[in-house]
């Protein structure tokens, strides 16, 4: 059974968790935009090649996030059984 003080601590880390996830969709908003659309656009839909780039820039990025988070994973794994002696 779960105590207050762990679900206080779960629910921090979900909220965490949920702040950097808009800290990344924030950064790859900013970023593929700026790649992908002009400054100076006409037209108030996307252009195909727009629409496109958008697509790959997006997965591109959350692809490499996903690639670090889990390296980072493994390395936080790896430092906590070398403090623990596991």
């Amino acid at each position: 059974m779960s105590t207050k003080s762990d679900k206080a601590v779960e629910r921090q880390m979900q909220m965490f968790e949920i702040e950097m996830m808009q800290q990344v969709f924030t950064s790859m908003t900013s970023s593929c935009l700026a790649k992908c659309i002009p400054s100076n656009y006409n037209d108030g839909d996307l252009t195909k090649g727009e629409a496109v780039c958008l697509d790959r820039c997006a997965s591109k990025f959350m692809q490499a996030y996903m690639q670090t988070t889990k390296k980072l994973s493994t390395m936080a794994s790896s430092d906590s059984k070398v403090v623990t002696g596991n």
